[in-house]
């Protein structure tokens, strides 16, 4: 009865997580693998597609055309075909306008069959790339928006080749997060490290202090502090005009709206995280082991390095992961400080879900984000033996 108690004593709050957590994120991810479109708005066609083979080189048969128009005809009053449009649109660009010309034209076609009418109507329904477009659209399971997340395509027999070189985005938007994620948790790492040294080294009443000081920026929103740079940072700004009065430079540097300001914001954001996952640690590490490290002839430095640095390795790795993991997701900071080649993947994300709407190839995006962060906690938690984790 006990257990009873406690398990009905959680439930709100696991209802609460379930409903408003764990399953928007679960419709979202799955997302990344469907989408009906086709399969509902051109359900016959989209049945006779499944079994059409682009690899033989040929376009589909004069059933397949014959049922596409009918369905097409038919999605028409419910705009259906503006909506097979846009999905096809994403696959590849053009069918947009090749399907709402299409539905538009199909009742003043000319030809004997089907066939010679949508060709009539336009050329590209002669290609075989184009009905490939359609067969892999025509599931309602689908890989495409991983193969697109992926910076790859499928030619027109099917296979899965790399896009072209001038459209190539999401690779290198990936390797950039993961490059500026890291390059924030070494800079927290080496700023906040003796930060938390010199508050567990004080006496509690002066450390009390000093860490309401470290607490203060959360009393401030992220989208404040960050704007506090571009004001502290533009061309105009405190640091430039300070530069210039001391004669470091004439014009100023560019310091926003590039890599730099990105790094500075999202520095001073995640600092706090950092120095207080090291403090944790630095706090229950007794100052008793330098002080025998001293007493055997070991000179300061050595005694740090070798008595007590080993010690704070935990918090090192729980810090260094935790400030990793929220920089991952960082959307606002570089998005206002930051320049087009500065962006992360959870500006694209974003981008996705309220501009173009193309919530597939959001998700898919999400997912791979997702599983990159945690194979990479899997691998800390493993290095680590789980003592970082359990500390961050």
């Amino acid at each position: 009865m006990e257990q009873v108690k406690a398990y009905l004593l959680i439930l709100p709050l696991f209802a609460f997580l379930l409903i408003c957590f764990l399953l928007p994120i679960g419709a979202l991810l799955v997302k990344g693998f469907t989408d009906p479109t086709l399969n509902d708005e051109l359900p016959h066609a989209a049945s006779l597609l499944r079994e059409w083979d682009p690899a033989k080189g040929a376009v589909p048969d004069e059933e397949t055309f014959a049922t596409f128009a009918k369905d097409l005809a038919a999605s028409r009053p419910n705009d259906g075909a503006s909506r097979v449009a846009k999905r096809l649109n994403i696959d590849q660009p053009g069918m947009r306008s090749l399907i709402l010309k299409t539905a538009n034209k199909l009742d003043t076609a000319e030809g004997a069959t089907w066939q010679e009418k949508l060709v009539a109507i336009d050329k590209r329904w002669g290609a075989v790339a184009t009905w490939s477009t359609l067969k892999y659209a025509s599931s309602p399971w689908t890989i495409g928006y991983y193969i697109k997340a992926l910076d790859l395509t499928r030619d027109e027999s099917g296979e899965i080749v790399q896009q072209p070189e001038g459209q190539r985005l999401y690779r290198d938007v990936f390797v950039r997060t993961a490059v500026v994620s890291l390059s924030v948790s070494v800079i927290c790492l080496l700023l906040g490290y003796p930060v938390a040294y010199f508050l567990a080294s004080l006496p509690a009443r002066y450390s009390n202090l000093f860490m309401i000081m470290v607490l203060l920026p959360f009393w401030t929103s992220i989208l404040v502090r960050t704007t506090a740079w571009v004001v502290a940072l533009q061309s105009n700004g405190v640091v430039n005009a300070l530069l210039i009065k001391l004669g470091v430079t004439e014009d100023g540097f560019a310091l926003i709206y590039n890599r730099f300001g990105v790094l500075v914001a999202m520095t001073h954001i995640l600092l706090p995280y950092a120095i207080l996952s090291l403090y944790s640690v630095m706090k229950g590490v007794p100052g008793i082991y330098v002080r025998a490290a001293r007493s055997l002839g070991a000179g300061p430095i050595r005694a740090f390095f070798q008595a007590y640095f080993p010690q704070t390795l935990p918090g090192v790795a729980a810090a260094g992961m935790l400030t990793f993991i929220l920089a991952v997701g960082y959307y606002i900071t570089p998005a206002i400080v930051g320049g087009p080649n500065d962006q992360l993947a959870s500006y694209y994300i974003a981008n996705h879900v309220n501009t173009t709407l193309n919530w597939g190839l959001a998700s898919a995006l999400a997912s791979m984000l997702l599983v990159g962060v945690l194979l990479l906690y899997a691998v800390f938690v493993r290095l680590t033996g789980g003592r970082g984790a359990k500390l961050g």
